[in-house]
């Protein structure tokens, strides 16, 4: 098999990377076809996964957020056999998440690793380093995905997390338990204005603070502006934000946490991230938000099962949600390696070994 391409034995196609080209995301047509890829892919995998819906997909795929987005589609003639993404977010330019779905007909060609490839190449110039994660219902299977996937490709192991689940169906929540000094309030689709530059710090401090492995995420203030913007694609995308906070006697926002719900009651609504500020750390508010946003969306209706997940290094965190009654279902692995250009390994490839070099002349 020629290198840098693609041989399906079974249907006789060909593909090349010269197949494997950037879609426009004002193309309706391929953004749809690429949605239905992700939505097979994914399903082969995680056969209980439920998908957003179309349309707001592919709003998320263009929306002005903060991310800049490049998707590519390789190409079986006219019919798209499979997609990747490359997502670079402003505040982050020197690291670029890698997604990857192919059609399940077309898999294990090695279809897959050419997207993988056509989308580091895609990347910004400013691109240290490429990430990627995925889920999968059992340890069996990540170590699969792993050595037949990530690591031929170059990625390494970052870290895992735990995902878990509470069916909110079955539930009975007991009452937060507040510590005195501070007041929790729970509100939809955005906490007051008073709260957004604090609450967009603490956004920021989610993955720093918590244990992430070797992936060393840095502080991501994230501004009342940008806040504001997620909201409202949030929205538009009939989905519900639910955030609750506790603030102090001052008015400071101490523990803040956000669930995200969408219109469709068969898809588990996802926490986005819980934080306690490091000075209130100890008096338990970090259950006390948790606990008044499951109580809100329960009192709603607007959702049946909540997920979310945590660094396996995370106890705090996963004793939290243990205690309210979350229960594992699946494993999220995630994985890095570092941006070396092609013309970097093309000189490393043709340089003299350091034995060589030293030799006596």
């Amino acid at each position: 098999m020629p290198r840098g391409s693609i041989f399906d034995r079974h249907q006789r196609v060909r593909i090349h990377p010269a197949a494997t080209r950037a879609l426009d995301l004002a193309n309706d047509s391929a953004l749809t076809a690429a949605y239905l890829i992700e939505c097979s892919a994914t399903q082969r995998v995680r056969p209980d996964w439920v998908p957003l819906a179309q349309e707001a997909r592919i709003l998320g795929w263009r929306a002005d957020t903060g991310w800049t987005n490049h998707l590519l589609g390789a190409w079986d003639s006219a019919t798209m056999r499979g997609f990747a993404a490359c997502m670079t977010a402003d505040d982050t330019p020197d690291t670029t998440w890698i997604n990857v779905s192919v059609d399940p007909q077309h898999q294990g060609r090695g279809l897959g690793s050419t997207l993988a490839r056509a989308a580091e190449d895609a990347g910004p110039a400013s691109t240290k380093r490429f990430v990627a994660s995925a889920y999968r219902p059992s340890p069996d299977a990540i170590d699969t995905l792993i050595r037949r996937f990530a690591q031929p490709l170059g990625y390494a192991v970052a870290t895992t997390e735990t995902v878990v689940e509470l069916d909110l169906r079955s539930m009975s929540l007991p009452a937060p338990l507040v510590a005195d000094g501070y007041e929790v309030s729970t509100h939809l689709n955005g906490v007051p204005e008073q709260f957004r530059e604090q609450v967009g710090q603490i956004k920021g401090l989610v993955d720093a603070e918590a244990p992430n492995g070797d992936l060393g995420w840095g502080e991501t203030p994230v501004s009342s502006a940008e806040y504001a913007k997620e909201i409202d694609l949030w929205v538009a995308q009939g989905r519900t934000a639910v955030e609750s906070v506790a603030v102090d006697t001052h008015g400071g926002v101490a523990a803040w946490t956000c669930l995200v719900a969408t219109d469709d009651m068969r898809r588990p609504a996802q926490i986005e991230g819980t934080l306690v500020v490091g000075q209130h750390r100890g008096h338990g508010l970090g259950a006390a938000v948790k606990l008044a946003c499951l109580r809100k969306v329960q009192q709603l209706g607007i959702v049946s099962q909540v997920r979310t997940s945590s660094d396996d290094q995370n106890v705090w965190m996963r004793a939290i949600n243990d205690e309210i009654g979350f229960m594992p279902v699946e494993t999220e692995i995630i994985v890095q390696k570092p941006h070396v250009r092609r013309a970097e390994q093309r000189r490393a490839q043709t340089r003299p070994s350091a034995a060589s070099s030293a030799r006596p002349r």
